[in-house]
């Protein structure tokens, strides 16, 4: 059995979509399993072994490269298509690969309804997580099969050895201290605890652990972020923000003891890694983001005006301002301090 799976991005968006392979995996045995990524997150499923062969969408390829596709996927011949990013470029996308609807997550947008067979009803209490994984339960009562559940099947990612050693080669590892990862970046500034905060946080726990190294990764424009704190640091740190690849940074997460974030993929990179994750919310809903594991906590203010999601227009993220140095502090040393001692 040949299946494609249409999720093209974006970071935290495809890693929450991980479990929906591994349960096919479980369902269909000796199944081959194909992924349709946009260019620029290609490198995160190279990771994931359970993909079969990943197919490239060109991001800034335009129409041609989406005729493209559309003539290399029909060659391929697909017994069943999934959108799990359900927008009408990819519904209409797997519509014409074998004109007929595909089958889909419950949370569809834009016109994509026209081509697409949802699972289930939308349901606004599920994390993205359990929504995609919808399409696998689905599929699984069809075939009468039992499926495990994607909190069992964790770490979704697993790191071979040869990555390990190389991240241990880039961070210096030294066995006798304790490695904190911050990411203090994400998508759009006002999902971003300030800077000012972090360094804060980060002498805190310099004082009361004492034998930390912390480990900064993000994307190469949040460069300034570090840049406005940097000269302030009095800890031993591994500065990798932009330069480290996609494809490495799941073994650098891997090699940390906690990881401390924004709501963004690093963090639910983290989850799938299964590693014990802090994540500050602020404009996303935690209930559909939380970072999927047990060994994880957040912080959310719950505000009038939060969550208001990606596309807001505010100008003064105050939901992220009024989380404060001193409970991420505590929640660090009530949650975390076991994986740091």
């Amino acid at each position: 059995m040949k299946i494609l799976i249409i999720k093209p991005s974006g970071l935290g968006d495809i890693i929450h979509s991980l479990p929906v392979a591994i349960g096919l995996k479980h369902l269909y045995s000796g199944c081959e399993i194909h992924w349709l990524v946009f260019d620029k997150f290609k490198d995160i499923l190279d990771n994931f072994i359970l993909v079969d062969k990943i197919i490239v969408w060109r991001y800034s390829g335009g129409i041609k490269e989406y005729i493209r596709l559309i003539k290399e996927l029909r060659r391929e011949d697909y017994d069943l298509i999934i959108d799990l990013q359900v927008l009408l470029r990819t519904s209409f996308l797997g519509y014409l690969i074998k004109y007929k609807k595909v089958i889909s997550t419950s949370f569809i947008r834009e016109f994509s309804f026209l081509f697409v067979n949802p699972v289930a009803k939308f349901d606004k209490r599920l994390h993205a997580v359990e929504r995609n994984y919808q399409v696998v339960e689905y599929l699984s009562k069809k075939e009468s099969k039992n499926i495990p559940l994607p909190i069992d099947m964790l770490p979704w990612i697993k790191i071979p050895l040869s990555q390990e050693n190389k991240a241990k080669e880039i961070l210096e590892f030294n066995e006798a201290k304790k490695y904190i990862l911050i990411s203090l970046g994400s998508r759009g500034s006002h999902k971003i605890w300030p800077a000012y905060n972090f360094l804060k946080l980060i002498n805190l726990l310099k004082n009361y652990f004492g034998n930390l190294v912390f480990v900064f990764v993000g994307l190469p424009e949040e460069k300034v972020l570090f840049d406005s704190i940097k000269d302030t640091l009095e800890v031993e740190y591994k500065n990798l923000i932009g330069k480290v690849s996609l494809k490495e940074i799941p073994s650098i997460v891997n090699m940390c003891d906690i990881v401390i974030s924004n709501d963004n993929g690093i963090a639910h990179l983290s989850a799938a890694l299964d590693k014990p994750t802090l994540v500050l919310f602020g404009p996303s809903n935690p209930e559909w983001f939380y970072p999927y594991n047990k060994k994880s906590r957040y912080i959310y203010k719950n505000l009038k005006c939060s969550p208001c999601g990606i596309k807001t227009i505010c100008k003064d993220n105050i939901c992220m301002k009024e989380i404060t140095t001193e409970e991420v502090f505590d929640c660090v040393i009530e949650n975390f301090s076991k994986y740091l001692i």
